[in-house]
This record gives structure tokens, C-alpha cells and sequence, in this order.
């Protein structure tokens, strides 16, 4: 089993309490942009395979866009392709997740 907080260490993510008490995982960015890891209720992930929602915030504290990584091991291989705290990693994890009318596919239906 993965002993989580030294594996979102290693990826360059830092622990952060909030008011609440709970426990973040929190990278930041150029330009004053934070991203936070939760889990799908806004607590601190505890398992490698639960979803992971990310969210990215400006240096003021308003909250930019999201995303989700289905399990630690997305997170962890997005993590490795790019420097820790670099605009391509920001870029790559605004893009973890997408959408069907996000994603480019095709079909009968839908050229």
C-alpha cells in the first residue's frame, strides 16, 4: 500500500491544513496559481485508486478550472512527464480530465 503523503511529496506537492482541519495536497505555480488535491468530497485522499479532483486557484484565492485524475497512479505518471511547479505541468493537469464535447473523436453520428 502507498503511504500517500510521501508519494504527493515526491511529486513535488506540499501538505496544507485548511480550517477545517483537512489535510490538502498543494503544488504552486507561476504567476501566484495553486493547485489543490482532494478527493470527490473534498477531503483528503487516503486511497491510490479514488478519484482525485484538482483544483486550481489564483493568488488571490478565486478558483480558475478543475480536473480529475481517476486514480494517484494518473496523477503520478502526468507528474513524471513534466517539472514540478512548470507551466507544462499546469497545463497537463488542466488537461487530465475532458469531456466528450472536449475530446476529439468521431463516430458515424458525429464526424
Amino acid at each position: 500500500m502507498l503511504d500517500l503523503p510521501k508519494e504527493f511529496e515526491a511529486l513535488g506537492f506540499t501538505e496544507e491544513m485548511d480550517e477545517f482541519e483537512v489535510i490538502t495536497y498543494v503544488m504552486d505555480f507561476p504567476g501566484g496559481q495553486y493547485v489543490i488535491v482532494s478527493d470527490d468530497n473534498g477531503k483528503t485522499p487516503v486511497r491510490a485508486k479514488q478519484n482525485l479532483v484538482l483544483a486550481c486557484y489564483d493568488g488571490e484565492g478565486r478558483y480558475i478550472w478543475g480536473s480529475e485524475c481517476k486514480t494517484f497512479m494518473e496523477l503520478e505518471k502526468i507528474c513524471a512527464e513534466h517539472k514540478a511547479g512548470s507551466p507544462e505541468l499546469l497545463a497537463a493537469l488542466k488537461n487530465a480530465s475532458k469531456t466528450l464535447k472536449d475530446s476529439d473523436w468521431a463516430s458515424p453520428s458525429h464526424p
